[in-house]
């Protein structure tokens, strides 16, 4: 998968538009530094992927295992101290589910592939190509 982000100063917004070839979604800076509050910062995108990537990987699953979930809330909070950025997760499930469905609902939180590859080793090669 090819992420595509460009920005062009004869718009002159600071808005990042990206596309992965077929959907299309903007980022900006944060109106602290300049940016207008009306797209979600950097920062917001990779807290929201946790959230995203934990509601459906929840939604799938208990679908495969028709379990009665009625709907799913996560709030994701973000604490940068120290060198470290540390996320908390909260998740609200809906619907009629034993304490058994629950707890498995929680141990698949835990293995979202956002969620495993935060927890992970990251490496980022970079090169100038223009």
């Amino acid at each position: 998968m090819i992420i595509n982000v460009n920005w062009q100063a004869a718009s002159g917004e600071s808005l990042a538009h990206i596309s992965n070839g077929t959907a299309q979604w903007v980022a900006d800076i944060s109106p602290a530094a300049g940016g207008n509050g009306k797209a979600p910062d950097p920062h917001d995108l990779l807290d929201s992927a946790l959230g995203a990537c934990t509601v459906l990987t929840l939604q799938m699953y208990a679908q495969r295992r028709g379990y009665a979930l009625a709907d799913i809330a996560v709030s994701v909070t973000r604490h940068e101290e120290d060198g470290v950025y540390r996320l908390q997760r909260q998740i609200t499930l809906g619907g009629n589910l034993d304490d058994a469905a629950r707890a498995d609902l929680l141990r698949v939180a835990e293995k979202c592939p956002i969620h495993k590859a935060l927890s992970g080793r990251f490496e980022i090669a970079t090169e100038l190509v223009g």
